[in-house]
């Protein structure tokens, strides 16, 4: 085992399903570092010095992903909210590695992003011969 195999599966795990980009893996472990503190999106935008619009997006996705809540009307305020005490369990031991050896979990998810980009232009690619399929039943 070498590389990013040596990271505990169960990190990994979340990287690959969960996590997508920095400001998420960032917005993350602010939280849970500060999980009795409720943070805005221009809070964390402050505090990360990460563009709004990117703080933003990466809010939605931990959301789905049922890592945080969101609560109160205008300015929402996020804090992290774990669905399982697996993701919980998964998402402290992702924070000591990140300390311990942030290049291997930085690796990973580049790895992680480059498959998103393989699959999604196999997609694409794939969709193409559909889409030219039935053009030529019509013609």
């Amino acid at each position: 085992m070498s590389g990013t195999d040596d990271l505990p599966e169960d990190v990994r795990a979340l990287l690959h399903e969960h996590i997508e980009s920095y400001e998420q893996l960032e917005i993350l472990l602010l939280l849970r570092r500060e999980r009795y503190e409720q943070w805005t999106e221009e809070g964390l935008s402050a505090r990360l010095r990460v563009r709004a619009e990117l703080i933003e997006t990466a809010l939605a996705a931990l959301k789905a992903s049922g890592l945080i809540e969101a609560a109160g009307a205008v300015p929402t305020r996020f804090a992290y909210r774990p669905a399982s005490s697996g993701l919980d369990a998964a998402a402290g031991r992702l924070e000591r590695e990140y300390a311990e050896r942030p290049i291997l979990v930085i690796q990973l998810m580049s790895a992680n992003a480059i498959e998103r980009l393989r699959t999604a232009a196999l997609h694409t690619f794939a969709d193409a011969f559909v889409l030219s399929k039935k053009d030529k039943s019509r013609g």
